[in-house]
């Protein structure tokens, strides 16, 4: 048995109706159980690759007289086959035997910092941080165990967007202010709690994971089709851009004593689906209801974050237009949270220069197939013509960002 081949359990994974049913037991401090309408379905799919991720009806029955029951929860659950199942549309190939136990190691790795994570975001409880309400949380215990899982509240009222739909620049200050907070508090971990997530080598351990020269090649080789002949020599600039900084990984391992950047812990995987918002009453702006899928967190530069959040979650105008000053708020944010100055704004500017060309590589290519996958008729081609225009831009300015971080920092840019 293994967490790449599909078991028995909710959504193929090894967890059972009685794992949940015990755990909600628990955590509600009920003797009501499961009835038999009881009913799993898979919400995870384009959202998550690391986990299923069942919506759960549990048709309680034996409830006491005014018992208060979530009628429907969510239960995350680590797993690879999600990652096998949707390989193929990133362009990858069967895994061997040898590449999916590595994989599984790192699956593990990850589903417990997110446990880790949800502890403190329980001890911070701070407003500014919204999540989820949790259940139950089980670790790995070790290497063998196939069983690990996050138990959670449903948010019913969110406003489902995918990676092709921008989110505003007013609507995107609740998380910058989030995740800025979630970095300044966790200034105060002991070493022991640090070690319990990733260090800055997180990221050049995710892209040899995931995005291996082969996927990259193949990803890269989708934007002629994509961009076509009118964008040809634009194509042919920020191609070669993307690759050098594919092999720039290996210094950011190394970031904190070249150029020298302080490190902060990040969430390292914030896109709109993780990031769930409700429509507010005037049908158009966004409430933050949650930030979910904490398992990437790691310490990092501080522009991290910032560079997945401006690129992935805004439009064109408003990045270039208000990018700045939605940096000054995560600057300002950590200073009124942590008490003093940690880093410079400079720094966090270089910082997000420097991550800015790693965010567009994975992001220019990918968000046509999500795109692709998720939309039909007018509103495809309406995304299409948006996100073109986003994506052109975004390429124009790795070309000009791509220059001024080799005309500063030379030492480090040298691969």
């Amino acid at each position: 048995m293994s967490l790449y081949k599909p078991a028995s359990g909710l959504l193929e994974t090894h967890v059972t109706w009685q794992d949940v049913e015990e755990e909600m037991q628990k955590a509600l401090g009920t003797h009501a159980v499961f009835g038999p309408n009881k009913k799993e379905t898979n919400i995870g799919d384009m959202k998550g690759f690391m986990s299923r991720i069942a919506l759960i009806d549990p048709d309680w029955q034996g409830r006491e007289e005014n018992e208060k029951l979530p009628e429907k929860f969510i239960v995350k659950i680590s797993s690879q086959v999600a990652h096998i199942k949707s390989a193929s549309l990133f362009g990858a190939e069967e895994y061997d035997e040898a590449k999916l136990e590595m994989l599984s190691a790192f699956t593990r790795k990850v589903h417990n910092q997110e446990v880790e994570a949800y502890r403190h975001l329980m001890k911070f409880n701070h407003p500014d941080i919204p999540y989820t309400k949790v259940y139950a949380l089980k670790s790995f215990s070790n290497e063998t165990d196939l069983k690990a899982y996050i138990i959670c509240d449903f948010v019913s009222n969110v406003h489902t967007m995918g990676m092709h739909q921008s989110i505003s620049a007013n609507d995107i200050t609740q998380l910058i202010r989030g995740v800025a907070t979630f970095s300044a508090l966790s200034q105060n971990f002991t070493e022991e709690e640090f070690n319990k997530f990733s260090g800055p080598e997180m990221m050049e351990n995710v892209f040899a994971q995931f995005f291996s020269d082969e996927i990259l090649d193949k990803m890269v080789g989708s934007l002629d089709a994509i961009f076509g002949v009118e964008h040809k020599d634009l194509l042919e600039k920020v191609v070669p851009i993307f690759r050098y900084y594919k092999t720039l990984l290996k210094n950011l391992t190394h970031i904190q004593e070249n150029p020298g950047f302080k490190l902060v812990l990040n969430h390292n995987d914030l896109w709109q689906a993780n990031v769930l918002h409700s429509l507010k009453n005037d049908g158009k702006s966004l409430k933050l209801e949650a930030i979910i899928d904490w398992q990437g967190v790691g310490r990092a530069a501080a522009g991290s974050d910032m560079a997945r959040v401006l690129t992935f979650c805004l439009n064109t105008q408003d990045r270039r237009e208000k990018g700045q000053e939605l940096l000054k708020l995560y600057y300002e944010t950590f200073i009124k949270v942590y008490g003093e100055e940690y880093f410079t704004m400079e720094e966090l500017n270089d910082s997000y220069n420097i991550h800015f060309p790693l965010m567009a590589m994975v992001v220019v290519p990918i968000i046509m197939l999500f795109l692709n996958s998720q939309e039909t008729g007018e509103e495809k081609e309406k995304y299409r013509e948006e996100n073109i225009v986003k994506l052109v831009a975004i390429m124009e300015d790795v070309i000009e960002c791509h220059a001024n971080n080799i005309a500063k920092f030379p030492t480090f840019m040298n691969v």
